[in-house]
């Protein structure tokens, strides 16, 4: 039990950012239409607010301002152009990138329904370099400027205490927290033009709870957060082909193995044959996603990812870019997986897929749609909290002296 209470400690010291206090959540800040249920409820939010372009004091440069966050964000994705635009709302401000990729139809419908997969994907990785680009692309003093806001939050400041040596090293850490603190908010698809955008939101409060300090990983206030940001983007596609991802909460130590899939269907005009082709790819990215689960726990993606075909190598090099292994949050994220896989290394579901087994406990989540099927495999290990230990009663006070006091009798 003292190793697990070292563990949490550790793991809160290494963390891209440290324990953070109770806050509202992002979802209270602004509603996530992607992470919408039924997928029906998905469809570009519509704004009713009045939004205006000013010239943002903070940056020097424009930003459209509406009354709420969702205002502002349904202004900026309603200009319906690829980009990255700055918005103000209330007293907070944070960024909408919005990435597009095109797909050529075919006459093979397999074929284009391959591409549109990958039109999903490359539009995502279109819009987070957008995110990235315009933050890096801000004048010295827009950045400075958006740097002491960032620390005004005690969480952020001790995380760029622990990232950077200098102060030019801080800002460029507190915009990559921002840049990688984003939420992916929606996706739509003009059927017309062959169009897929993909839009994503980063304010302050976002980064805060949910963060992407390394291509394979998120950091998180709270478990179900990560997963239902994750689960959402597996089911909009805006995945590569085959991936994993270690989900962490920094304060608990609780973490989520999650290995993915996405495999393409086949069209068949009878309908039982149609069938058989569902089932058939709903097995195959299963099996793809278990395969990447176990290279999570094993550490050896090469096996899995060499046999794969190399386009959807490619996209799996797609998923890492704009990460570098020599970044302080990439090697810290690194000494934090190899101690949150330490501390369960004895777990009988980690032994399970060691063994190349799925262990009971272990959930395997589906999304069929119309020419593709999804597969999550999640493995939530369980991790025993510390005991509290009750705090030691102070010794009674020696006698200092004199006569020693006289016994009452009650008889």
């Amino acid at each position: 039990m003292r190793a697990l209470s070292c563990l949490c400690l550790l793991l809160g010291s290494l963390l891209w950012l440290p324990p953070a206090p109770a806050a509202n959540p992002a979802s209270e800040e602004f509603a996530v239409p992607l992470q919408a249920t039924p997928t029906s409820a998905r469809a570009k939010p519509r704004g009713s607010e009045r939004a205006r372009t000013i010239k943002d004091d903070m940056t020097g440069e424009p930003a459209l301002r509406a009354r709420t966050a969702q205002g502002a964000i349904a202004a900026a994705i309603g200009q319906r152009t690829a980009g990255c635009r700055m918005i103000r709302f209330k007293k907070g401000f944070g960024w909408v990138a919005t990435g597009k990729a095109r797909y050529p139809v075919t006459e093979n419908p397999v074929a284009t329904r391959r591409t549109r997969q990958e039109a999903r994907f490359s539009a995502f990785l279109d819009a987070r370099a957008r995110l990235a680009g315009c933050l890096q692309d801000l004048a010295p003093e827009a950045r400075q400027h958006i740097a002491e806001h960032l620390k005004t939050d005690d969480a952020i400041r001790l995380a760029l205490i622990n990232l950077a040596a200098n102060e030019q090293e801080r800002q460029q850490q507190a915009l990559k927290i921002l840049a990688r603190g984003f939420v992916t908010y929606s996706n739509e698809e003009d059927v017309a033009d062959h169009a897929i955008y993909v839009n994503l939101v980063a304010t302050p409060k976002t980064a805060l709870r949910l963060t992407r300090p390394a291509a394979a990983g998120i950091e998180t206030v709270a478990l179900k957060e990560g997963l239902r940001q994750l689960l959402a983007e597996i089911e909009a596609r805006l995945i590569p082909p085959v991936g994993n991802r270690l989900i962490v909460v920094n304060a608990t130590g609780e973490l989520a193995l999650v290995g993915y899939a996405v495999n393409p269907i086949g069209t068949h005009p009878e309908p039982a044959a149609q069938e058989k082709l569902c089932a058939d790819a709903a097995k195959i990215a299963t099996a793809r996603a278990t395969e990447a689960l176990m290279g999570l726990v094993t550490g050896d993606d090469a096996t899995w990812i060499a046999s794969l075909d190399e386009v959807s190598q490619a996209e799996i090099r797609g998923a890492a870019s704009g990460y570098d292994d020599s970044e302080p949050s990439v090697r810290r994220f690194a000494q934090i997986r190899e101690l949150a896989m330490s501390g369960i290394k004895d777990a009988a579901g980690l032994q399970a897929l060691r063994e190349g087994r799925l262990p009971p406990e272990a959930t395997v989540k589906q999304f069929v749609g119309e020419d593709s099927v999804a597969v999550a495999v999640v493995y939530t290990p369980s991790v025993k909290k510390p005991e509290s230990v009750p705090a030691a009663q102070p010794p009674a006070p020696e006698p200092t002296g004199g006569n020693p006091p006289t016994p009452v009798d009650n008889r």
